[in-house]
């Protein structure tokens, strides 16, 4: 799940614009912002509406839908749904509401496409390895329990009575899911327009700027946190990274990644960090997770063959490849890294069609042939 990616995606920065940010007024409309905290992260509003009280108007009805998401599905909440499914009788139907069951579906149905490492019924190995906490290192007969009590395989989800049964002790985490839900129930909330919105670092646009523009958010170097190594043009869609960050743990000198491997019960080896853009903002969410705990290879095939659009930054000694799909190229073009030369960099300028941005296909092979894959990609 994209978790600390506000270090990841430098959205709170770049992503209302570029470095020198978005107009705050056009002919006939002015920016709006708002900033909040909720579902135990920052928020960022902006919005372009003809008067400000309207923005501000928008923006709160954006709010409402991430306080209901939250009521819902966080596990912090003892009342939300997703707490009270956890704590069922195994056995026992737990009966979903409409939009839980929706919810449901689509994370069972990511859960199957991509045979079972999106997988947020790992409730027991999280808390094993104390992710949520300080951390720990827990022992063989400790992982091997925890897996016997995890994933979503554990669960029996009636589709058609909206009901899920749980068959063990399983629970589920909503970490790898939560942020694109609330982010596809903003966009519901908000409608078309002009609009962005920075949840914890996944980013969702809903429309490009009044002046045509796209919106702008900067990817972050995999190792220089604070520093932007990508910069992707939005005007639609879910931008959505995972990465090692300052939430994974160290125990007695041990890394401890915070994505666990629901296959193996073990922390993801990878420790690059990868981005998916998609038009769900769900989809975005479980899609990272997935693929930063296959790692880039298996995660670059498997996204390939399913058409995603993906971008592996893989630290390789002082460098970084960036190995991106073709479905990347469509979707979610991105200017030149910032290991390139500058005139690299001009070759390499963003090409729009059709409104998105992407690289010219003959500058980019160019550029792989003459130093960008030993740089950025691959």
């Amino acid at each position: 799940m994209s978790r600390g990616l506000g270090a990841l995606l430098l959205a709170a920065l770049v992503a209302a614009g570029g470095p020198e940010g978005p107009p705050l007024r056009t002919s006939n409309s002015q920016l709006v912002t708002r900033d909040a905290f909720l579902m135990g992260t920052r928020v960022h509003l902006a919005a372009y509406a003809t008067t400000r009280d309207e923005g501000l108007a928008r923006l709160d009805a954006a709010l409402r839908a991430l306080e209901r998401t939250e009521q819902q599905l966080s596990t912090w909440r003892q009342d939300s749904d997703i707490s009270a499914l956890n704590r069922q009788p195994v056995g026992r139907p737990w009966q979903a509401t409409r939009s839980t069951c929706r919810v449901l579906r689509d994370v069972f149905a990511w859960q199957a496409k991509t045979g079972g490492v999106f997988d947020p019924g790992i409730g027991r190995l999280i808390e094993a390895w104390d992710i949520h906490g300080d951390g720990r290192v827990p022992s063989p007969a400790e992982v091997t329990a925890a897996t016997a009590r995890s994933g979503l395989s554990r669960m029996f989800f009636d589709e058609t009575r909206c009901e899920v049964t749980r068959r063990a002790d399983a629970t589920i985490d909503v970490g790898a899911f939560g942020k694109g839900e609330a982010l596809d129930r903003v966009e519901a909330a908000l409608g078309p327009g002009s609009w962005l919105v920075d949840l914890g670092g996944q980013v969702s646009v809903g429309g490009a700027r009044p002046d045509g523009q796209s919106w702008t958010v900067g990817v972050a170097h995999p190792q220089k946190r604070d520093q932007s190594y990508l910069q992707i043009s939005l005007h639609e869609g879910s931008l959505s990274t995972s990465g090692g960050s300052e939430r994974d743990l160290v125990v007695k000198g041990k890394r401890i990644a915070h994505h666990l491997d629901p296959r193996t019960g073990m922390p993801a080896a990878f420790a690059g960090a990868v981005t998916v853009w998609h038009r769900s903002g769900l989809a975005a969410d479980a899609l990272t997770t997935a693929l930063y705990v296959m790692g880039p290879e298996e995660g670059m095939s498997w996204a390939e063959a399913h058409g995603i659009a993906a971008v592996f930054l893989v630290p390789d000694g002082d460098t970084v490849r960036m190995l991106t799909t073709t479905a990347w190229s469509r979707h979610a073009g991105a200017s030149a890294p910032a290991s390139l030369s500058d005139r690299d960099q001009r070759d390499l300028a963003p090409v729009r069609l059709g409104g998105r941005v992407r690289l010219d296909r003959d500058l980019r092979r160019r550029a792989l042939g003459h130093g960008h894959e030993r740089a950025a990609g691959g």
